[in-house]
């Protein structure tokens, strides 16, 4: 079942976000769960939103986004924060209803374009076919370099 997050739902997120972290390319950057649950919360106070996935009771995943107009135009663009998994359950269909929940949540709010990034450098192929199996189209990539 995906449902929106509630504030007791943020420490589990945490540890999933910690998970997460651990294994991506900003591993090599400090994690700060306070922070982190400070933005958390701010996304469910309605900044953004927060969906959860539960299985059986236990919130087995979850995803961040927001909304921003596009710096040239009014018109609104959903976008993620991050979509964070228990390691078990990956490969599993809760990444894509979770994405189909977000993607819902934008149109509600007026959004003209869903964007969502793979920054995590893991499973990036992967990634990307789940991505085009929920309707979203490459249009280029995410660079970065560390400092």
């Amino acid at each position: 079942m995906i449902r929106p997050a509630k504030h007791s739902d943020v420490p589990r997120l945490i540890e999933l976000g910690t998970l997460l972290h651990d294994t991506t390319s900003y591993a090599s950057m400090n994690f700060s769960p306070e922070k982190s649950a400070t933005f958390l919360h701010s996304l469910i106070n309605g900044l953004g939103v927060v969906f959860v996935a539960e299985i059986d009771g236990q919130i087995v995943g979850g995803m961040a986004g927001g909304l921003t107009d596009q710096w040239f135009s009014d018109d609104l663009i959903a976008y993620d924060y991050s979509i964070f998994i228990e390691p078990g359950r990956r490969s599993g269909i809760t990444a894509v209803r979770l994405i189909k929940t977000f993607e819902q949540w934008a149109i509600l709010k007026g959004a003209k374009q869903l964007h969502m990034g793979i920054g995590t450098g893991v499973n990036v192929e992967g990634t990307a076919r789940l991505y085009q199996s929920c309707g979203l189209n490459h249009f280029g990539p995410l660079m970065m370099k560390e400092l």
